[in-house]
């Protein structure tokens, strides 16, 4: 499988409403629910109307072919990565998914994903 390096920090970040203008930023992933906003960005775009955040995230995609038809890819990198004992955050867009790890196990991940015969690009 092939994932591509996403060279930013990461935070994520409960917010109390969208400011306008983050929504341009790369990078930038929200969820709604019943009782939260919350804002997955790079470190340096972080809404000033944040209510609480955790940074330290690394992200890595998926640098293929990631169609609905196709399944089983989140399984394989998450199996992966849970045996290094680190949480994962996956984020899914209409063309492709993300990963985040935290910052200080993400040498560790990516060294497991490349034993698995993963590439890096």
């Amino acid at each position: 499988m092939i994932l591509q390096e996403i060279d930013y920090d990461f935070s994520i970040c409960k917010v109390e409403k969208i400011e306008t203008n983050i929504l341009e930023k790369e990078y930038t992933f929200f969820a709604r629910t019943d009782n939260e906003l919350s804002i997955i960005c790079t470190k340096n775009n972080v809404p000033s109307n944040t209510i609480s955040r955790e940074d330290g995230w690394k992200c890595f995609r998926i640098a293929e072919d990631a169609a609905f038809e196709k399944y089983g890819m989140i399984a394989f990198l998450t199996k992966i990565i849970a045996e290094n004992k680190t949480g994962v955050l996956v984020v899914a867009t209409f063309d492709t998914d993300y990963l985040l790890v935290k910052q200080e196990k993400y040498i560790d991940v990516k060294n497991a994903l490349i034993g698995a015969e993963c590439e890096f690009i």
